[in-house]
């Protein structure tokens, strides 16, 4: 017997690697195809747009503590909504959750009660945090819809450079 006879499924110089069944993504045919596949992601930069313009009708001061805030708010948004969907039956899911929303609530409340300048760059660490929490929500598809996954990732990640590098 050679080595190639030895191989799985019959793998060997011989053996096509016909890969036609494997499921491809969808194609995107121009601006229409682009917006119906990344809806979620046009929908955080809009977001992030809105809040911005509101935050400068309102001022600096109330806008530290509603991003503060929104950072805690989103964090127990899962918690809720994950149990709503059924996702944390089990102990795991449960426990992951409710410390995501306990250490983002902390990351606000540090934010808050710090020197401004310091609470900056914790909000800003609590929202980029909140990003990295998204992603692995979206490669998981568990807890969230991936749409809604998505649509928070980018929000969150705009949401931390704008507060990092606000004037």
């Amino acid at each position: 017997m050679t080595d190639k006879e030895n191989l799985p499924n019959g793998i060997g110089e011989d053996a096509t690697d016909d890969r036609s069944h494997a499921r491809r993504p969808p194609e995107h045919h121009g601006l229409g195809g682009f917006l119906k596949h990344r809806w979620p992601t046009l929908g955080g930069v809009a977001a992030v747009i809105v809040v911005d313009v509101v935050s400068r009708v309102i001022g600096e001061d109330l806008e530290l503590y509603v991003l503060a805030w929104g950072v805690f708010v989103i964090g127990v948004a899962y918690l809720v909504w994950g149990a709503g969907r059924g996702a944390l039956q089990s102990r795991g899911p449960l426990v992951l959750q409710t410390f995501g929303a306990i250490g983002f609530g902390s990351v606000a409340l540090a934010a808050l009660y710090a020197d401004p300048d310091l609470g900056r760059y914790v909000l800003a660490a609590g929202w980029f945090g909140h990003g990295l929490w998204d992603v692995a929500h979206h490669v998981a598809n568990r807890v969230v819809p991936r749409w809604y996954a998505e649509f928070c990732a980018v929000a969150d990640v705009l949401a931390g450079c704008a507060i990092l590098f606000a004037p």
